[in-house]
């Protein structure tokens, strides 16, 4: 018999707040230019969203949105910003 269970933590990381996950940064001595950039990578992100019409090769884009929250998923930081920002939600309990 074989068994797995699988999460899915898409959500999980579209709610990390930049703001907590920062102060979280600086409790752990990242500061100064790690911390800037750091920082840098978060922020003064956008998104939009882009529609393809098949049938006559039609795209149409959505007005570009600034993202507030959320981590950079299938990025090299992505999973340890996430384990940084879990860890401290944990000790805090």
């Amino acid at each position: 018999m074989v068994g797995g269970i699988f999460c899915d933590l898409q959500k999980a990381f579209d709610s990390v707040n930049y703001d907590i996950l920062l102060s979280k940064l600086e409790y752990y001595a990242i500061r100064d230019i790690a911390k800037a950039f750091y920082q840098s990578y978060l922020q003064n992100r956008y998104q939009r969203v882009s529609l393809c019409d098949k049938d006559i090769y039609k795209f149409s884009f959505s007005k570009r949105a600034n993202i507030k929250c959320g981590i950079l998923q299938g990025s090299i930081l992505g999973p340890l910003s996430f384990l940084i920002y879990m860890l401290m939600i944990y000790q805090r309990q």
